[in-house]
């Protein structure tokens, strides 16, 4: 029953943030510097932008939990062909109207409505976070089921050590409120750069690899003020790419970003 009501909690806590979703994006649209959501999801952008420029033409991506829509967006000005699974209605009817040239199923991570190997990529954007152990593992054998030889999945996961000190206030919540999750704070998956990889390889994958994103804590400097946020966020950003482009820096960044492939046959 647990795992069934942390799975509900982050769909109800997305059905409800749908239009926020929306404006967050067209905010992307104008500055990734905007605000700490902008910010840290143009630099995962940019990893999805590359996975979609390696893939074939014509090639067939799938996004589970696509949310509004917006990387299908992106598949489809890329030349592929787009798929997207979406549990939460008011995100599926956003993406729907979004994209209408995409093909969008109403599912879950947990049971993928397609047929086995169809895809050559499969995408995860901040939607294993907020699924537990037994989720998050079957989640990632349905991707690794959908994937053709040579497919890739791309998942991004969050950092138990992230220098945003993110582990140190949810379990704080849970202390305060004598839980771990609730309708306004979804329940939260931490991992390191070692476990994402295990997990991968434990799914089936054949390859595993993992990047950091976002070292700087810079979503305090956002939640203190927007706009300080903002100015500070396009002072450091060179650098803090830089320092993530080191493994070592790996295990403290905001953003945790793991790529398993499957094998050519």
């Amino acid at each position: 029953m647990r795992t069934e009501e942390i799975r509900q909690a982050a769909i109800d806590s997305h059905d409800r943030d749908a239009g926020k979703f929306e404006e967050w994006y067209h905010a992307l649209d104008r500055s990734r510097f905007s605000n700490a959501f902008t910010y840290g999801r143009s630099k995962i952008d940019a990893l999805v932008g590359e996975l979609f420029g390696s893939l074939p033409k014509d090639g067939k991506v799938l996004d589970v939990g696509c949310g509004t829509g917006e990387h299908l967006q992106r598949a489809l000005k890329a030349g592929l062909k787009a798929y997207g699974v979406e549990p939460a209605p008011a995100m599926l009817e956003v993406a729907r109207r979004n994209v209408p040239d995409a093909e969008i199923k109403q599912g879950v991570a947990t049971e993928l409505p397609f047929k086995d190997g169809q895809f050559d990529a499969v995408i995860m954007v901040e939607v294993l976070r907020y699924l537990d152990r037994a989720d998050t593992d079957k989640a990632l054998k349905e991707a690794r089921r959908v994937l053709k030889p040579g497919g890739q999945l791309l998942v991004t996961l969050v950092n138990r050590w992230a220098l945003d000190g993110f582990y140190v206030l949810q379990r704080a919540r849970s202390l305060v409120r004598g839980k771990q999750f609730d309708a306004v704070n979804p329940y939260c998956l931490f991992h390191t750069p070692a476990s994402a990889k295990r997990d991968l390889k434990q799914a089936g994958f054949d390859e595993a690899r993992t990047e950091g994103k976002l070292l700087a804590p810079l979503r305090i400097a956002y939640k203190l003020n927007e706009r300080f946020g903002g100015w500070l966020a396009s002072k450091v950003e060179r650098a803090d790419d830089a320092i993530n482009r080191a493994s070592l820096a790996q295990p403290f960044a905001g953003h945790l970003i793991a790529v398993g492939k499957v094998a050519k046959r």
